[in-house]
């Protein structure tokens, strides 16, 4: 070592501290480089994968991959209508004009017939048939929301594609739809007309009591609607917790090709635990939709009474009437179904997602849904996680 710090010839640097070989002139060789080598290049330990090119971000789907909060299930139906409007909105509306035509007809025959025994009955029978003509008009409120059951649970199995496959950013068709729920229409229509059964029969009975009560005394129509009251607090509370158990059954039988019995015991299964808390997050959607739908419909038929004046300032005569009540049901009926339309999207949407949330929350739907989009997106073969009865 030189005076200057520097190592002097024939030395080799080491660090402080460091061995160095017998005579202190050099250290120990270096092992000859091994592993394959290529020609003109140095000796390599492995050899080199090619990189892949670079890939983007998955597209952002209808809600985040995690358990969904409720105010994002009520604002996702609205993104998924301007989406894909073929695949929601259209079957709503068919089913729509269809449940709001049953409406207008099963009205008409619970008021038109009460209507006519109440002109040809004799005095002392008047008020007998004056109170159940109130039952019936009473019970005629009520159909459009038995009918609306049948009605969601059709469209739940529809909805409930579009929906899932809009988690992860995609679009289907109307045939693709199709396609998917190949094989899976026959439990969904059953499980549909037995929901129709279940909530006419329920109206049905529920109106026994207060058509006896309200036939039995002149004095019977204020009991039979107190009647009627409990009756439908009863109902709200207990058959409201049951459809809440059972409203994934739809779900179940079109995303996952169960049966009707297993899909009814896959529903009721998934929302253990979890039932009241569906029950008021869908009354909340269900109070909702009632009352969007009755602000539009009303200043609709607050119009058509203002412009009755208008039209005939000095009244119109009984053909007039009668004709302008007509165009007035018409223009209503219509306005109700493109509401309701609406509403069974939103009702239908939020079902979806809520079945969705619960197998996330559950099952850990979100990881299988994450894992699902990454590998697509880096264009790996992955398998899908809501396989369509076509692919069976």
């Amino acid at each position: 070592m030189s005076d200057s710090g520097t190592p002097a010839d024939g030395q080799l640097w080491a660090a402080p501290g460091s061995t160095r070989a017998a005579g202190g002139a050099a250290g120990v060789p270096l092992a000859p480089p091994s592993g394959p080598t290529r020609d003109g290049a140095a000796p390599v330990e492995e050899i080199l994968r090619p990189r892949r090119a670079w890939t983007p971000p998955p597209k952002r789907g209808l809600v985040p991959l995690r358990p969904i909060p409720l105010g994002v299930v009520l604002g996702a139906p609205f993104r998924l209508q301007r989406r894909t409007p073929r695949t929601t909105l259209a079957p709503a509306l068919v089913l729509s004009l269809v449940t709001t035509s049953i409406v207008l007809l099963a009205q008409w025959a619970l008021t038109v017939g009460p209507q006519a025994a109440l002109d040809a009955s004799y005095y002392q029978d008047f008020v007998r048939a004056q109170n159940l003509l109130g039952v019936a008009g009473a019970v005629g409120w009520w159909v459009p929301l038995t009918l609306a059951f049948p009605a969601t649970a059709l469209l739940a199995g529809l909805v409930v594609v579009p929906t899932a496959r809009a988690l992860l950013a995609e679009r289907v068709s109307f045939r693709g739809v199709r396609w998917r729920l190949r094989g899976r229409l026959g439990a969904l229509i059953l499980w549909t007309v037995i929901v129709l059964l279940a909530a006419t029969g329920t109206l049905a009975a529920a109106a026994v009591l207060p058509v006896v009560v309200a036939a039995g005394s002149p004095a019977g129509l204020g009991f039979a609607f107190l009647i009627a009251f409990l009756e439908v607090v009863a109902l709200a509370v207990g058959a409201g917790y049951v459809v809440a158990r059972l409203g994934f059954t739809s779900a179940a039988i079109s995303l996952e090709g169960h049966g009707l019995g297993a899909a009814i015991r896959r529903s009721w299964a998934l929302t253990g635990g979890a039932g009241w808390r569906l029950y008021l997050s869908q009354a909340l959607v269900w109070i909702v939709v009632g009352l969007a739908t009755a602000l539009l419909v009303l200043p609709v038929g607050w119009a058509l009474d203002i412009a009755a004046g208008l039209i005939f300032p000095n009244g119109p005569t009984s053909t007039e009437a009668e004709w302008y009540g007509a165009g007035r049901t018409v223009v209503l009926s219509v306005v109700t179904a493109m509401t309701g339309a609406f509403g069974l999207v939103v009702q239908t949407v939020c079902g979806a997602l809520f079945y969705l949330d619960s197998r996330m929350r559950v099952e850990g739907l979100d990881l299988t849904l994450a894992r699902y989009v990454d590998e697509r997106q880096r264009g790996f073969a992955v398998a899908d996680p809501f396989p369509g009865g076509g692919s069976a």
